[in-house]
């Protein structure tokens, strides 16, 4: 495909770009009726067409990164850069709710914001003359043919960092791609690429090998809160948990195409499982979509199993045997307050998510065999012996059996996943090495 041709088969899909960006927005706006202490996001759908009433500091680094766990790696980078440039401006945009939320709510400094605006010239156009940003940060799978094309012509640098290409979508771009994105690619000063078979990939589809570095994935860069422990133990404490297995399912999905087996559901089999040797434990369940919540509450009390709801600040009581984290941004305390933790998006086929934040907490990690989306991270682990990937909910049941009555081999687990992360991190020193020259010359 060639730029052309892009741009004419996305005007013909205006419309239900638009309608569906409005829709999410609508949404967020629904959701905040219900929950006022939810964000505003300025312009949700104005922004994606260029327009912003909000008056934007010029001459600062535009970071944009899609969605939640993208956001929540750049944490690190945000905190450096604002120590390194303190007289930049940051603009962080999303292309998710979800991702605008986790930003608004935690971002660790202070930043610009606003959504990405769609790939159309007169869009992207718009938002640059209004930013004149000084460098452009890509996160991850974000190439966007219009936007590389806009900063190569005002000769913006543009970076593409924390990149990774999972085999799906390697083989669709290799398909589609063609003389556009290897152009694309080729605009941007570096392709900070996460593993070796990531570079593979970009090399592949036309980037310059000169261009892409191997500098290992952002996440492992972690700013794990001084005060988390300490924090979770008084929460545990306070509900008198510190004599009972408690394992979390972190990032929980409905199943895409099965609407009565969600992984949830799963998850509460496997409890069930647990819970008949093991009649103390507890099942800290954290969906990963906020409006699922009352749909998992539900699934929860038709399973019979007495649970208490965060957002109703339920305390656990020794009859309480599920924990619905109803809640954003508290899932590193669940994951400091438990003996194992799941990652969800893996018994269901969606592609896995994070296993990194319980591994650097020296939690040992499970998760299911849906983990195509970040295929190079699990295999690392796997290498390593760092991580228990488990088939079903009843494998799962046997495997939380084994580790609730094993503390010795669980906390040797947890201690494998914490080498494991341990051995890779140290990207944001690397990136930050690529940064700096792009951006002294140009600081007074």
């Amino acid at each position: 495909m060639n730029l052309f041709t892009y741009r004419f088969l996305t005007t013909l899909a205006l419309p239900l770009i638009a309608y569906s960006g409005w829709k999410r927005c609508r949404k967020h706006r629904l959701e905040q009726a219900k929950h006022p202490e939810l964000p505003d996001i300025n312009d949700c759908f104005r922004s994606r067409f260029g327009f912003n009433r909000q008056k934007l500091q010029t001459g600062g680094i535009w970071i944009h990164a899609v969605s939640v766990g993208e956001t929540r790696s750049i944490f690190p980078l945000l905190s450096r850069l604002k120590q390194d440039f303190p007289e930049l401006p940051l603009t962080v945009t999303n292309g998710s709710i979800q991702g605008a939320l986790q930003a608004l709510q935690f971002s660790p400094v202070q930043i610009q914001h606003q959504m990405i605006p769609y790939d159309y010239s007169f869009a992207i156009n718009r938002f640059l003359d209004q930013l004149q940003p000084k460098l452009v940060i890509m996160v991850e799978t974000e190439i966007w043919p219009n936007l590389y094309q806009a900063c190569s012509e005002r000769k913006i640098p543009i970076m593409l960092i924390n990149a990774r290409l999972k085999e799906k979508s390697f083989l669709a771009y290799q398909k589609w791609g063609g003389k556009m994105l290897s152009n694309a690619l080729n605009q941007t000063q570096l392709i900070a690429a996460q593993f070796p078979i990531d570079a593979q990939h970009f090399e592949s589809l036309g980037a310059n090998p000169q261009k892409i570095k191997v500098l290992g994935s952002l996440k492992f860069d972690l700013n794990i809160s001084p005060g988390l422990m300490k924090q979770s133990e008084l929460w545990k404490s306070k509900n008198r948990l510190e004599k009972r297995f408690i394992w979390v399912g972190a990032s929980t999905h409905a199943h895409p195409q099965n609407q009565l087996e969600s992984e949830e559901q799963l998850l509460l089999q496997a409890h069930r499982q647990l819970l008949a040797t093991r009649p103390d434990a507890l099942l800290i369940l954290a969906p990963r979509h906020p409006e699922r919540f009352d749909e998992v509450a539900t699934q929860i009390k038709a399973s019979g199993l007495s649970f208490a709801r965060r957002s109703l600040n339920q305390e656990v009581t020794a009859n309480t045997q599920v924990y619905l984290a109803d809640s954003i941004g508290e899932l590193m305390q669940w994951f400091s307050a438990s003996d194992v933790a799941f990652i969800g998006g893996s018994l269901v086929p969606f592609g896995g998510h994070n296993i990194l934040e319980p591994a650097a907490l020296k939690k040992p990690v499970l998760s299911g065999p849906h983990y195509a989306n970040l295929q190079a991270l699990y295999d690392s682990f796997m290498d390593d012996k760092a991580l228990t990937v488990v088939n079903d909910a009843t494998t799962l049941g046997s495997v939380l059996i084994k580790l609730a009555n094993s503390p010795e081999n669980a906390q040797m687990l947890g201690q494998l996943a914490y080498q494991s992360f341990n051995r890779q991190s140290g990207a944001l020193e690397l990136l930050m090495q690529e940064i700096q020259p792009l951006i002294k010359p140009t600081t007074p």
